[in-house]
């Protein structure tokens, strides 16, 4: 987004309008074939031979439009709910410093900004990983050096950084109980604690589905609900040609098993994703994949097509969440807010951009043979590998997720009526502890601060943004550096 308003800058174009054109492509197209892209690599470092570029193509366009039609309906279901959205803050502060229509100094976020990038500088020359490690303490007791974090936890309030502290708190306990030695992805892995996390926020997701659906009928938000049988119909047709695919791929009995899995963990990932990131502003993309992967072995599939499939689900909620900040960001405009067809016309072609640049990417990537190499070491891929070798029907693996899985569910939905935030809790179990401690430090800073001194509390979510920026900017210098270093 930097770029893009730097370019606009040079050709003087610049305006909100315009910024919101470059964030609108840009979010959609960030992420719409990064998941894939780990599944490739996943099969990569499993020497499964190259991978149908033209059929990885299909799937990531297709995921994509699932999730545009996940998101239309989204949309219309949450629209009425107050949630903070703590990452797209930023973005709306940077959107209206660079476009002078910002009511109060930008000087804040600027310098909040220039301090966050030089510590994640720092942190990446000083640690390896960019985590602090008490001595005597187990390895996943850390803390991570971020300050991009310690914003989106300012950000996200104190309700969910209490409860995502719970959460983690009680990840940890398990994970010192079982092996205080097994890595973040081995722990992760492990059944109970995989299932509970994402059961709990799923169950959650399904009870303020049901809450929403209500309102809208009985509520002032009913009257603004069209094209629901255009949506549908869209997204039946979606549906159909994806079930069809698999049938032809795999015959008929096994395609449409597939086919209904696929479906149903798609809308629920897609809630999954829209909820936690509407709350905490992180969505975690790794834990539903590994669910997905888990699943889809279960039933009978190969490594490798799991692998993808599952990754193409994670795509298509993460398109349908990237909808609704898109929209969140259009209800934020100070003039004219941009026409519902901009929208999605720009977060279509963000999709489609990234969708052509991610996969020729990894094309190139493997082509290099850097994939797996210490300058591209693909944690992600080596991690869903793992995952997708462990479980198969007869491993003892796979009777640890039904039964804590099939008792989540249900906690998840009735915890939404109780007094906590279910999705924060879920995440918390989910995360890393040292993302989670540092996530709580900012919360608990923006507490402090709002109740010490009331007057700042403007100043506190401007300097939390410019965190976020600081960090973001760096961080995709690092990474651009290393994969074309």
């Amino acid at each position: 987004m930097v770029a893009g308003a730097a370019w606009l800058r040079l050709r003087r174009r610049m305006s909100w309008l315009s910024l919101f054109v470059v964030f609108s492509v840009a979010s959609s197209g960030y992420l719409s074939a990064a998941a894939v892209g780990s599944g490739i690599a996943a099969n990569h470092l499993r020497d499964a031979g190259p991978p149908p570029w033209v059929a990885l193509t299909v799937i990531v366009l297709l995921a994509n439009a699932t999730g545009l039609v996940l998101g239309l309906a989204a949309v219309r279901m949450f629209r009425q709910d107050d949630m903070p959205f703590p990452t797209l803050r930023p973005a709306i502060d940077l959107m209206a410093s660079l476009s002078r229509e910002r009511e109060v100094s930008a000087r804040p976020l600027w310098w909040s900004a220039l301090v966050s990038g030089a510590v994640a500088v720092l942190a990446s020359v000083v640690t390896g990983d960019g985590t602090a490690h008490l001595p005597g303490t187990p390895a996943f007791l850390g803390l991570a050096l971020s300050p991009m974090l310690l914003g989106v936890g300012a950000l996200a309030g104190t309700r969910s950084a209490v409860w995502m502290l719970v959460g983690t708190v009680c990840s940890a306990v398990v994970w010192g109980r079982r092996d205080p030695h097994a890595s973040y992805t081995q722990h992760l892995s492990d059944g109970p604690v995989l299932a509970v996390g994402i059961g709990i926020i799923v169950g959650y997701s399904v009870a303020t589905l049901v809450r929403s659906v209500r309102v809208m009928r009985r509520g002032p938000a009913a009257p603004h609900v069209t094209g629901d049988r255009r949506t549908g119909a869209v997204l039946a047709a979606l549906l159909v040609t994806s079930a069809a695919a698999l049938c032809w791929h795999y015959g008929a009995g096994r395609g449409l098993g597939v086919a209904a899995l696929i479906s149903v963990t798609t809308l629920l990932f897609a809630l999954f994703f829209i909820r936690v990131g509407a709350e905490t502003g992180l969505a975690p993309l790794s834990p539903a994949i590994f669910l997905g992967i888990i699943l889809l072995r279960l039933i009978g599939l190969p490594v490798s097509d799991a692998i993808i499939l599952s990754t193409a689900v994670a795509g298509a909620a993460m398109a349908a969440l990237y909808y609704t900040y898109a929209i969140r960001v259009a209800d934020t405009a100070v003039s004219a807010r941009p026409a519902s067809g901009l929208v999605l016309s720009t977060q279509a072609l963000g999709g489609w951009l990234g969708a052509v640049v991610g996969l020729a990417l990894m094309a190139v990537l493997l082509r290099s043979g850097l994939v797996g190499k210490p300058e591209f070491p693909a944690p992600l891929a080596r991690a869903f590998d793992f995952v997708a070798t462990a479980y198969s029907l007869d491993s003892s693996q796979a009777q640890q997720v039904g039964p804590p899985l099939a008792a989540a569910l249900p906690a998840g939905f009735l915890l939404t009526f109780a007094p906590i935030s279910p999705s924060a809790l879920g995440l918390g179990l989910l995360l890393p502890p040292e993302t989670v401690l540092v996530m709580s430090l900012g919360g608990a800073a923006a507490w402090l601060v709002g109740r010490r001194a009331p007057h700042l509390k403007e100043t506190v979510g401007t300097v939390a943004s410019g965190l976020v920026i600081g960090e973001g900017i760096v961080s995709a210098a690092v990474v651009a550096a290393r994969a074309f270093g």
